[in-house]
């Protein structure tokens, strides 16, 4: 799935209206050039790096009247430890205004997202609070300059599990070419819906199968047949209900894929079945093939169970699967949270994902340090692997 971007200009305006600073409960209110709020709190993962991830967004907004340079942003554990510093332009790298551009500074009531990924090892202490301190330097529309240092954005660390899945396809390779934890089209999708800002697709993944040559077709490009994924069997990750399904809008030309606004809500990722796997945790398969949906709502499933297949519909540019999980039932007016598979081969790290996007070469496959059998792990963007099967 791909960011809406006329709801984003919407949260721009909600932002600058109504943000405010979360209080820590301990030091007294002090005026700050910037609103700062946290989207969600952060919910750690285990990747297929082999650390645990801590992956969420700020929300920020310029409140002054001049521009505000973000000079750094030290993320503490409650208690003082630093766990991650950016500063110069290492700001430009997380935060981007809401018109998509990496940038240091807000303009005057200019509003932006810092998309940021804290990892931690995977067997240390995980922080129950993380606290953010901010320098900033302000220039006033005289010309006046002030340096601020504050401490916003107070949050709590989920201490949820991950739930654990089994694999939606079998066999592979696949390549995770839009996942966690890196600042991707899935991280930027932050949806504003009736006044509230939502993002569905932290934790979502995009897989696409290839070859041991790195090559995802064959042939030729217009059909979506000459597409390794096209028509592979998509199965059910869980004892699961299927509570919504959509089977009917056609597929795309691959290479051509229509922009995420010319689909509505319901529509925005294709054909789609969502599940709901229990305890406030539900997941969604996007961009299914037309008339492949073998279920339907209020039916009970099986894990493993074969429930449609892979296709090239909604805004998708080639076939591949999109899998997220969720804590509601919507597609978009809802937050999204980690999860892991019981078991994959990890095959390595695609180091070239931007030219393989482009058609410009094959996936170049890196092995990775810890090629093999995984267990209990998300795959990150640019992870391919094989599932059982």
């Amino acid at each position: 799935m791909t960011t809406r971007k006329a709801f984003l200009a919407a949260l721009a305006g909600a932002l600058a209206l109504g943000a405010t600073v979360p209080a820590t409960g301990a030091a007294a209110a002090k005026r700050t050039p910037l609103y700062v709020s946290v989207l969600s709190p952060p919910a750690p993962v285990v990747g297929t790096d082999g650390r645990r991830h801590l992956a969420y967004e700020l929300l920020l907004a310029n409140d002054g009247g001049g521009t505000a340079e973000i000079q750094s942003v030290s993320i503490r554990a409650r208690g003082g430890r630093e766990l991650k510093r950016l500063s110069g332009d290492q700001v430009a790298g997380p935060l981007e205004n809401f018109g998509y551009h990496p940038t240091t500074t807000l303009g005057a009531t200019e509003g932006g997202r810092m998309v940021l990924d804290v990892t931690l090892p995977r067997r240390a202490r995980v922080p129950r609070a993380l606290v953010h301190r901010f320098t900033v330097r302000t220039v006033s529309a005289s010309g006046e300059s002030r340096t601020w240092v504050f401490r916003a954005a107070f949050t709590a660390v989920s201490r949820r599990r991950p739930v654990e899945l089994s694999p939606p396809l079998r066999g592979g390779f696949y390549l995770d070419f839009n996942g966690c934890c890196a600042r991707a089209p899935h991280r930027g999708a932050i949806t504003a819906l009736n006044g509230r800002a939502y993002l569905s697709e932290r934790f979502a993944m995009d897989l696409i199968q290839i070859d041991a040559h790195g090559a995802a077709a064959a042939g030729d490009l217009t059909k979506n047949e000459s597409f390794l994924t096209f028509g592979e069997p998509v199965l059910a990750v869980a004892d699961a209900r299927v509570v919504a399904t959509l089977d009917t809008l056609p597929e795309n030309v691959p290479l051509n894929g229509p922009p995420a606004l010319a689909f509505s809500e319901k529509e925005i990722a294709g054909n789609t079945v969502i599940l709901d796997l229990g305890h406030g945790r539900f997941a969604a398969y996007g961009h299914l093939q037309t008339a492949s949906v073998r279920v339907k709502a209020g039916q009970r499933v099986r894990r493993g169970q074969v429930i449609a297949r892979v296709g090239n519909t909604g805004p998708s540019g080639a076939p591949h699967l999109h899998l997220q999980v969720m804590d509601g039932p919507d597609l978009l007016a809802s937050d999204g949270l980690p999860f892991v598979f019981r078991r994959f081969a990890l095959a390595g790290d695609v180091t070239n994902l931007d030219e393989f996007l482009t058609g410009a070469a094959p996936a170049a496959v890196q092995p990775s340090p810890r090629n093999g059998l995984q267990r209990h792990e998300l795959p990150l963007q640019s992870s391919v692997v094989r599932f059982p099967g």
